[in-house]
């Protein structure tokens, strides 16, 4: 079957709006005539390659893949097609036009989520591998140096919180918006509406909503308060050891992250008056990017809901 009769579809992000979620369940999904191609798939590594350095070759491989495939309807999935705020999106427009060039009239699926919400998000997936970030230089790095970044996918890395104007990031994607479908992550998943993403995948997904496929890190914001004492450096010390010792011989997620099982108890028994600084902080810091954000999110929000009136 040739490649320009095969119906389309990217799941291209954006990152921190549930894609992990989507993707265990599409691991399952067993359907005649369509084929799902999950983030660890051959063809989302040409596909990632070709994106950040185009050339005939990879083109060609890509080609063959979806050529071989004997479904007529494919579905990629893949956050990282869009981009990444570490390097500032800046590539996002070029991206569009290569995936345009590459497929024939593709369909879209972006999930988008409010900007302090995402970017909070992300700050914790970064926490969890540099334990010494600290929230309030994490959102304000130069702009200039975020262009000069090469692309690699990092939330260790700070950003310029400015960027997350979804009119700019996603105009391309505005434009064709017959072939897009923009989901917000919130409401996704507040509502439990699966049926929004069946309905343009024309899949018939159990989303299972009571399923959790990440942990909570939220609680090692209060490492900036534990650390400040010299007996914790120890404490911590010992904790990674024995945790180490304790998942040897199983699988287990990154260490690092069952730091957060002895934070959880230490804030238990912490008078809340020492610890709520660090919140307030945060908060304050969310809000001012909540607020910076609020007029263009709403303009973007406005043009998806006429669009789809449309």
């Amino acid at each position: 079957m040739s490649i320009n009769k095969k119906n389309i579809i990217l799941h291209i992000g954006l990152y921190k709006t549930g894609s992990t979620f989507i993707q265990s369940h599409y691991r399952l999904v067993k359907l005649d005539g369509y084929r799902i191609f999950l983030e660890d798939s051959e063809i989302v590594e040409l596909l990632l390659k070709y994106l950040r350095n185009p050339n005939t070759e990879i083109k060609e491989k890509i080609f063959n893949i979806i050529h071989n495939e004997n479904s007529k309807k494919i579905l990629i999935t893949s956050e990282a097609i869009f981009g990444h705020q570490f390097y500032n999106f800046k590539d996002c427009s070029k991206r569009f036009q290569l995936l345009e060039e590459l497929f024939n009239q593709p369909k879209y699926i972006i999930f988008f989520r409010e900007p302090s919400s995402i970017i909070y998000s992300g700050f914790f997936q970064g926490f969890q591998k540099s334990h010494s970030l600290k929230f309030e230089n994490y959102i304000n790095e130069n702009k200039n140096d975020l262009f000069n970044r090469n692309f690699y996918n990092h939330f260790t890395k700070g950003l310029d919180y400015k960027i997350y104007n979804y009119n700019n990031i996603f105009k391309d994607y505005l434009n064709i918006q017959n072939r897009v479908s923009f989901i917000e992550y919130e409401q996704f998943f507040k509502e439990k509406n699966g049926d929004v993403l069946n309905n343009f995948t024309e899949l018939n997904v159990p989303f299972n909503f009571e399923k959790k496929v990440n942990w909570s890190l939220k609680n090692l914001i209060y490492l900036e308060f534990y650390s400040t004492f010299f007996l914790f450096k120890y404490i911590k010390k010992i904790w990674i050891q024995f945790n180490k010792l304790f998942y040897k011989y199983r699988k287990a997620r990154d260490v690092s992250l069952r730091l957060i099982v002895l934070i959880n108890f230490l804030t238990k028994i912490t008078p809340k008056k020492y610890i709520k600084k660090i919140d307030d902080k945060h908060q304050s810091l969310l809000q001012e990017i909540k607020n910076y954000h609020s007029k263009n999110y709403k303009e973007f929000k406005n043009k998806i809901n006429s669009l789809q009136k449309n």
